[in-house]
């Protein structure tokens, strides 16, 4: 029998104040991966968020935003974190969401940290102990590179 275990994650930005992003608690037992917590966690996140869907999508973008992102909006003219005003955005999509933050993990967009310790792979076990925090830090380029 596996044992349930319930493990709070909150995503950090550097030099930010206000914790935008909801905690949140998920499941990781025995087995539970770096990309399967992150799924989860995303999922937890968008349906706090959904209420409000221009709030959602500026947040869910501050967190998992890649640089190849940013670029790609870049070349096209503007770099957005929520859509024009005159249009509602779509409802959050949890499984996209938490693909797209799958491969901002991937790309080093953020970091995972459990007890302390920096996980690297999505494949990469989580082993949580009870009562741990795992935080999802959003990495930051240094100001002139």
């Amino acid at each position: 029998m596996a044992v349930e275990m319930i493990v709070e994650v909150r995503g950090r930005i550097p030099g930010r104040d206000r914790g935008e992003m909801p905690a949140v608690r998920v499941e990781a037992g025995p087995g539970t991966t770096v990309g399967d917590l992150i799924g989860r966690a995303v999922a937890e996140q968008v349906r706090l968020l959904a209420a409000d869907r221009a709030q959602c999508r500026v947040v869910l973008d501050r967190q998992y935003l890649t640089a190849d992102d940013i670029r790609a909006q870049a070349a096209a003219g503007a770099v957005r974190l929520r859509e024009p005003a005159q249009r509602e955005p779509a409802p959050p999509d949890a499984g996209a969401e938490a693909a797209r933050a799958r491969a901002a993990f991937g790309k080093g967009a953020f970091a995972v940290f459990v007890g302390g310790r920096q996980l690297h792979g999505l494949d990469e076990p989580v082993a949580a102990r009870p009562g741990e925090v795992v935080v999802f830090l959003r990495l930051v380029p240094l100001a002139g590179g």
